[in-house]
């Protein structure tokens, strides 16, 4: 898995086909949604993913305070 992060915004991107991968990306998503971070996809525009899923590859992760 891998993260980076541009101002107070955090990606992470994590391959697919690696069960460790997707485990460690999972485990990502629930720290930091359960901390209150909006989670999103980016597919032309931002959408907001309410669960994990393994298949997306990305997710980039906004402070609440940001989110709007």
């Amino acid at each position: 898995m891998n993260v980076s992060k541009r101002g107070s915004k955090i990606t992470i991107t994590w391959r697919r086909e690696d069960p460790e991968d997707v485990d460690e990306a999972r485990k990502f998503f629930t720290k930091l949604t359960m901390q209150g971070w909006l989670a999103a996809r980016r597919d032309g525009a931002s959408r907001r993913v309410l669960g994990f899923n393994p298949d997306l590859g990305e997710l980039l992760f906004i402070p609440l305070s940001e989110g709007g």
